[in-house]
C-alpha cells in the first residue's frame, strides 16, 4: 500500500485543535488556543496546518498572518512544527500556496532544543534571521525538587539578596489590575531608557483575558497600597512559563524581585508545576537579567532560534525594518 502524506490547512475548531495538540510531547503554550486568542486580539489572523499520514493527523503548525494588498502576506510562527512529520524542503511554497499569496515573508522561532537534524533542514529551507526578536538561549529550573533543595541551589548572592528583600514591610498579593501592571512596565522603560515597552497595556490586557486563571501574577505591595513589583507566569499542565516581570526604582533598591520570584516558584509548585521556563536569556546584551535567572540554579538550554524566508527581497527588507519598531 502506498504511503500518502501531505500538509493542508486545518479547518477544525478550537476544541478539536486543543485536544489533538495537547497530546503531543513537544507542544508549548505557543501552540495553544489561548495564545491564538491573544494574537487574534492584537490583529493577527490565526492560521493552522496539519500533516496527515494515510489520513491520520500526526503533526501540527500554528501561525499568525497579516494580509496586505496585492496578495502580500507576513506569516509569524512563534514556535515551529510539533509532531512526527517528514521534513519537506518545499514547505515554504506549501504555506504560501495554501494561503493564496503571491508574495510571502515568513519569520519563525523554534523552541526545540538545538539538534543537527532540524537545524540542517531549517538552514536549507530558511535563512538565519537578520534581525532576531530575541536570544536562542533560555533557562529551565527544576521545580520537582524539594524547597530545601531549591534553596541550596541558589547562589550565595541570590540568597543574600532574598534575605535583604525580607527586611521591608510589605505583603505579596495577587495582581489582576491591568493598569497596575502597565504602569510598572512604563516605569521600567523609563528606568532603562528604552524606546518601546516590553508589554503595552493592550498586550497585557489581551494576555490576562486570553489565559484567565491560567496566568498567575503576584506583586509586592507596601502598607501605603502601592505595588512596586510584579512577576507572573503562564501555567500549562506541569510547566510554568515566565511571562511578566516589572519593577520600579523602589523595588530594585529593596531587592523585591528576589522575594517575588521565590514566592512565584512556590505558587507554581503548589499548582503542580515541575518545570519553570524563564522564557529567554541574553548574556551578551542583558547580563543583569541573565545573572538573576542563573542565580536561581536554573540550567541553560540552547534552542534552534529564529529563521526567515521571503520570495521578495524588497518585502524581506521592509519587514526586517518594520520589526524593529514592533510593539
Amino acid at each position: 500500500m502506498a504511503v500518502v502524506s501531505n500538509w493542508s490547512l486545518y479547518n477544525g475548531d478550537d476544541y478539536n485543535w486543543k485536544a489533538q495538540v495537547s497530546q503531543l510531547e513537544a507542544t508549548t503554550y505557543l501552540h495553544d488556543k489561548e495564545w491564538a486568542d491573544h494574537l487574534e486580539n492584537l490583529g493577527w489572523i490565526v492560521c493552522r496546518w496539519q500533516y496527515k499520514l494515510n489520513g491520520k493527523s500526526i503533526a501540527f503548525l500554528q501561525g499568525f498572518l497579516k494580509r496586505y494588498p496585492f496578495s502580500v502576506g507576513v506569516l509569524w510562527f512563534p514556535d515551529w512544527i510539533i509532531g512526527n512529520y517528514k521534513l519537506s524542503y518545499d514547505v515554504t511554497d506549501i504555506l504560501r500556496k495554501s494561503l493564496s499569496l503571491r508574495f510571502l515573508t515568513i519569520r519563525i522561532r523554534s523552541h526545540h532544543q538545538k539538534n543537527d537534524q532540524e537545524l540542517k533542514f531549517l538552514e536549507l529551507a530558511f535563512s538565519f534571521a537578520s534581525n532576531s526578536f530575541g536570544s536562542a538561549l533560555t533557562m529551565h529550573l527544576d521545580l520537582s525538587i524539594s524547597t530545601d533543595e531549591l534553596l541550596k541551589g541558589l547562589t550565595k548572592n541570590w540568597r543574600r539578596n532574598l534575605k535583604r528583600s525580607k527586611k521591608l514591610d510589605y505583603e505579596i498579593v495577587e495582581v489582576r489590575d491591568i493598569d497596575t501592571i502597565a504602569k510598572l512596565y512604563c516605569d521600567l522603560r523609563e528606568a532603562k531608557g528604552l524606546n518601546k515597552l516590553f508589554f503595552s497595556k493592550q498586550q497585557i490586557e489581551s494576555l490576562m483575558n486570553s489565559y484567565g486563571n491560567q496566568i498567575v501574577v503576584i506583586g509586592a505591595k507596601t502598607p501605603d497600597g502601592i505595588v512596586h513589583s510584579i512577576r507572573g507566569a503562564i501555567i500549562r499542565d506541569d510547566h510554568a512559563i515566565d511571562i511578566f516581570a516589572a519593577t520600579n526604582a523602589f523595588s530594585r533598591k529593596h531587592y523585591l524581585s528576589y522575594s517575588l520570584c521565590w514566592e512565584l516558584f512556590h505558587r507554581c509548585k503548589s499548582l503542580g508545576c515541575n518545570d519553570f521556563d524563564f522564557s529567554g536569556v541574553d548574556p551578551e546584551n542583558n547580563m543583569g537579567v541573565y545573572n538573576f535567572k542563573k542565580g536561581t540554579g536554573a540550567k541553560l538550554v540552547e534552542t534552534l532560534g529564529e529563521f526567515e524566508y521571503s520570495n521578495s527581497f524588497i518585502m524581506k527588507k521592509l519587514v526586517a525594518f518594520a520589526s524593529r519598531w514592533r510593539n
